[in-house]
């Protein structure tokens, strides 16, 4: 697909690309811890630069960790008492509100979850997969990170 548009809004499910970014690691190093928070923070960082807004939605409490905003375009939110999906799809629907259709095309959604994606694309967002993220990233090619469902947790169908 595309690349961030100048100006634009970036929205990560974090925990989503976390976990596909750990799956991606095991493949290679037999690890699959997710990756800290912080690192993640910092290879985003990397990636993105102003005007581009990034916003890493997390499920949960900060329990310390980096909250709010870090750098100029870019911030970390925690979903407290609702879910990262629902904080996302709020930011959407506002998004849409106040940029209308034209407008909300300029905001992306990064994501693998069906309902997130499909909630975001019903309200004008464009979204990427964890595969577009992981090549901003700088991912080694040949990984298993792919864009779609959760279905299979990223594993590909099993043959008969």
């Amino acid at each position: 697909m595309g690349s961030a548009p100048a100006g634009g809004r970036v929205l990560i499910d974090g925990r989503n690309v976390q976990h596909a970014l750990a799956r991606a690691g095991s493949a290679r190093s037999g690890g699959g811890a997710p990756l800290p928070t912080v690192a993640l923070i910092a290879r985003l960082r990397a990636a993105f630069s102003p005007p581009t807004e990034v916003e890493l939605i997390l499920d949960g409490h900060s329990g310390g960790g980096p909250s709010g905003k870090i750098a100029p375009g870019f911030s970390v939110s925690y979903s407290r008492h609702a879910t990262a999906d629902e904080v996302i799809g709020d930011r959407v629907a506002e998004a849409l509100v106040a940029l209308g259709p034209a407008g909300a095309w300029s905001v992306i959604v990064v994501t693998d979850d069906r309902e997130v994606r499909d909630h975001a694309r019903r309200n004008g967002a464009r979204v990427e997969g964890t595969a577009w993220l992981a090549d901003r990233l700088g991912a080694p090619a040949g990984r298993p990170v792919r864009d779609g469902s959760t279905i299979g947790q990223g594993r590909p169908p099993r043959s008969r």
